[in-house]
This record gives C-alpha cells, sequence and structure tokens, in this order.
C-alpha cells in the first residue's frame, strides 16, 4: 500500500514513467502519510485505445492510487491533485489531444492482504 497503476497509450512511450511514479510515490509520502518502501506502481501501456472519435492522434493517461482506510477525504482529494499536476507537468510537450485523469480509491481493509518477502 499505496498500490499503484498507471495507465498510459503507446504513443506516450517518450515519457519517463519511472520518474513520473516516483514522483508520485513521493506525494504519496507527503500527503497520505505512508512510507516510500510500501509505494508500489505499475506501469501498464495501452496497445488499444479508442479516445473520444478515435482519431489515432488522441493520447490518455491515467492514475488509479488505491489506499488502506484511514485518510481523510480532503488527503485523497490532494493526494488527487497532486498525481495529476504531476501527469499534467510530464506531459506538457506531448502535442495533440490528451486526456489526463486520476482517482483516488480506498482498499478494502478487511479483506486486502500483503507479504513481503526480505532479500
Amino acid at each position: 500500500m499505496p498500490q499503484i497503476t498507471l495507465e498510459f497509450s503507446k504513443s506516450l512511450d517518450h515519457v519517463d514513467w519511472r520518474a513520473v511514479a516516483l514522483d508520485i510515490h513521493n506525494a504519496c509520502v507527503d500527503i497520505a502519510e505512508t512510507k516510500l518502501s510500501m509505494c508500489k506502481t505499475r506501469l501498464v501501456r495501452l496497445e488499444h485505445t479508442v479516445i473520444a472519435d478515435g482519431a489515432p492522434e488522441q493520447a490518455m493517461a491515467h492514475c488509479e492510487i488505491r489506499l488502506l482506510p484511514g485518510r481523510t477525504a480532503d488527503q485523497k482529494s490532494r493526494l488527487g491533485d497532486a498525481a495529476l499536476e504531476r501527469l499534467q507537468g510530464a506531459l506538457s510537450e506531448q502535442p495533440g489531444p490528451l486526456s489526463i485523469s486520476c482517482e483516488v480509491l480506498e482498499l478494502d481493509g478487511e479483506t486486502y492482504r500483503k507479504v513481503v518477502r526480505p532479500a
């Protein structure tokens, strides 16, 4: 926890998604009061997308952040804003139509399980 997924159109391959993920990890530490060692991001390159009218120049990026219960609505809102800001910064030079979104969700604390195996 946090469990983060960054999905992006294949036309956005030039973006340094690792750097974006690390920026979002830092936002999670600062805003959601979690430890950096707890942050995990899956980078998902979307091979096939249909956006708006389906024009091939359309691109998208979406961030989903899942947190264990205990964060306030304000923390979740600020975290979503921070992640969206980081995505916008990373994609500021992207030409053409672009859809950027973020959602902060709560994991089910009763059913979420995790094991960390030390090195």
